[in-house]
């Protein structure tokens, strides 16, 4: 048997081999799959190509933190161009003589750079700047891949190297180094001035060794992925494919009536759920940007989705299951989650942590381990429809003392019906903010009425708590009114309302319009309604997790301001990677244990350290409150004012009196 026929039948074996095995450690991953929920997306799929496509060659996400994307870039263009290289060796084996065009040795030669550039500053990442996001990730399995990837790397320019020497032994056919593959050019005369190439068993000892280095290498990475980290290499790209596209702030899943959201056992998940585990790159991007995990608190997005993905595999392997809620994820983790989704934001492989925490969370709370606080606020939700306890009838006292009274939208048709909300409704603190909107639509001659005592909580916090059963009742209350009432279009102050309302509220039918009052006072202000002379002010805004990254309203506030005549200093961290205020998710009434510094402090922190910014102008009742108090506790009250928007515009079109700027310290 010749040299030739040796390393065909080889590269036969490994491939079977690798091919084989690689196959079988994933099928029980995708048997899970097929047990697990079902859930579409595989609709708009041109549109979803377009996406996957800017994502996984544009770098999109990976770019923004610019040495990451930069160094992954490198190693994964790599990955691209080593095809070239895998059809260029392996096709010398099979048909003597084959080569692809030339140029293409450069660019496998200028990726093979670029590559080795890349694992140097991957290893100087891991190795010296050592990123706290890192912290819970298996090093030594991303020590094994970069080492692995170094090898066929190596293996690309052996092989090349020595192939022209090689190739009148093993194919019979004559070669000449190729200049324009300039690596192998270069250390093939190496190996002509050391006399090595023109010994024969050496020159095909060294391309055999680079073959093998080089394809053996790769055979043998494919056979190691199903238990890496690195199967995002294969996962990845169907992943991103497959990411939830609007509605953002869609959570409810599709089930029957009877259903719960609760998550038990993996097959409790949608097989979305189930692949997202194994797409985990371990980046920990996601635990960076975390509010609770900036705080203090035991949560870790990232750690969430290693201890199940580690938990699914034990069971794969013939362990007994565990508890998924309160055992491999504890509880403590599930409830510091303010469900902002800003670790959704920021994974580059699109995996999606907030529903698989409220299902966690739905499978506590059926075992009653929930927070004091947050049983009370549950009971007044279920009997009084609010999160205050308070008897429905006093929902629109706030109204009381306005000029002209306010519609009752269940009573007589209105072009505008104003959702409240509960804080909106009863925090005394913020009743003043609710009787400002009232007056600013009433200057604008706008037909607007509210729900009265008909309105219950829109039901968002009890979704994201996990209590998909009184999300239900609370929705089915409010779609009881909001169908016999007549209007043209709906709108609300609060983001968490519109975000339920927006998307959570389609699942049962209910399809009307629905704006968030930034929205609503700019299409005002652009139709001459409302006319709001220059404040003249300096102001930096937060946008609301559930107006901005759930549900990409992000210019409207912003042109709002503009339309003051208000200059904006945005914040380093801004738009859909702005940072949580901590109210989320139900967090506003939990116990704080543990806690290092509260989300909302960091957060006015960062806005005091703006040049001559004496505004913090808010468009959210929660984060009003939130602020307020942070503002506070940090000791910036000379410094900084938080305001709404609507205060803003009220001074603007002169139904309050403008304050003078806050005294900088």
């Amino acid at each position: 048997m010749s040299g030739q026929d040796i390393l065909m039948v080889l590269t036969i074996l490994m491939f079977v081999a690798a091919t084989v095995y690689f196959i079988i450690r994933m099928l029980p991953i995708f048997r899970v799959m097929q047990k697990a929920r079902s859930t579409n997306r595989l609709d708009n799929w041109l549109s979803r190509l377009s996406f996957m496509l800017g994502q996984v060659f544009g770098h999109k996400r990976l770019l923004r933190l610019r040495l990451s994307g930069v160094l992954h870039f490198f190693i994964f263009s790599g990955f691209v161009v080593l095809f070239i290289d895998i059809v260029d060796a392996i096709g010398q084996v099979f048909v003597p003589g084959f080569h692809l065009d030339a140029p293409l040795d450069f660019v496998v030669d200028l990726w093979v750079v670029l590559v080795l550039v890349g694992l140097v500053l991957a290893v100087y990442q891991r190795a010296v700047i050592k990123p706290e996001r890192y912290h819970g990730s298996d090093e030594k399995d991303g020590y094994i891949i970069l080492g692995m990837i170094g090898i066929i790397m190596i293996g690309i320019i052996l092989h090349e190297s020595f192939y022209p020497f090689a190739a009148p032994y093993l194919y019979h056919v004559h070669a000449q180094l190729d200049p324009w593959g300039f690596l192998g050019y270069a250390l093939g005369h190496v190996w002509m001035s050391t006399g090595l190439a023109y010994h024969p068993a050496i020159a095909e000892t060294g391309y055999i060794l680079g073959y093998l280095l080089d394809i053996g290498m790769v055979l043998a990475f494919l056979a190691y992925l199903p238990t890496s980290k690195h199967l995002h290499i294969f996962l990845a790209v169907p992943s991103i494919f497959l990411h939830k596209t609007r509605p953002h702030g869609e959570l409810v899943p599709p089930m029957k009536e009877d259903e719960g959201m609760a998550i038990r056992t993996f097959e409790d998940m949608n097989w979305k759920d189930v692949l997202d585990l194994f797409t985990c790159t371990e980046c920990g991007r996601c635990q960076a940007v975390c509010p609770a995990h900036a705080a203090g608190q035991p949560l870790s997005p990232k750690m969430v989705i290693l201890e199940l993905r580690d938990a699914l595999r034990r069971e794969l392997s013939g362990k007994d299951p565990e508890p998924l809620a309160g055992g491999v994820v504890s509880a403590a983790e599930l409830w510091s989650c303010t469900t902002c989704g800003a670790c959704q934001e920021a994974c580059p492989v699109f995996i999606e942590h907030v529903p698989k925490i409220a299902g966690l969370r739905a499978a506590l709370l059926e075992d009653g381990d929930v927070d004091k606080n947050s049983q009370k606020v549950l009971v007044g939700w279920d009997r009084q429809g609010n999160s205050f306890g308070q008897p429905q009838r006093k929902r629109p006292a706030w109204t009381k003392g306005l000029d002209v009274a306010i519609k009752d939208a269940r009573k007589e048709p209105v072009d505008w019906l104003w959702f409240v909300g509960d804080f909106a409704s009863y925090d005394p603190r913020l009743q003043e903010l609710s009787r400002l909107v009232a007056q600013l639509l009433q200057r604008a001659g706008i037909d607007f009425g509210i729900l009265y005592e008909g309105e219950s909580n829109a039901g968002n916090e009890a979704l994201r708590m996990g209590e998909y059963g009184l999300f239900e009742t609370l929705a089915h209350k409010n779609l009881k009114w909001l169908e016999e009432a007549q209007y043209n279009q709906i709108f609300t102050t609060d983001p968490h309302s519109f975000n339920a309302l927006r998307n959570e509220y389609r699942k049962f039918g209910f399809e009307k319009p629905v704006r968030h009052y930034t929205q609503a006072f700019l299409d005002l202000i652009e139709q001459g309604r409302l006319s709001p002379a220059p404040l003249d002010i300096r102001v930096t805004y937060h946008d609301p997790c559930y107006l901005g990254r759930w549900n990409r309203v992000f210019d409207a506030p912003r042109q709002l301001l503009e339309k003051m005549g208000v200059e904006l200093v945005e914040m380093p961290r801004h738009g859909p990677n702005s940072f949580c205020c901590g109210a989320g998710g139900g967090r506003i009434w939990m116990e704080e244990v543990g806690v290092k510094e509260r989300p909302a402090d960091n957060r006015i922190r960062e806005a005091v350290a703006l040049p001559d910014v004496n505004y913090f102008v808010v468009a959210c009742p929660k984060d009003m409150s939130m602020f307020s108090a942070a503002v506070q506790s940090t000791g910036n009250e000379d410094r900084i004012k938080v305001v709404d928007v609507a205060e803003l515009l009220a001074q603007a079109v002169g139904l309050i009196v403008p304050e003078t700027a806050v005294a900088m310290k």
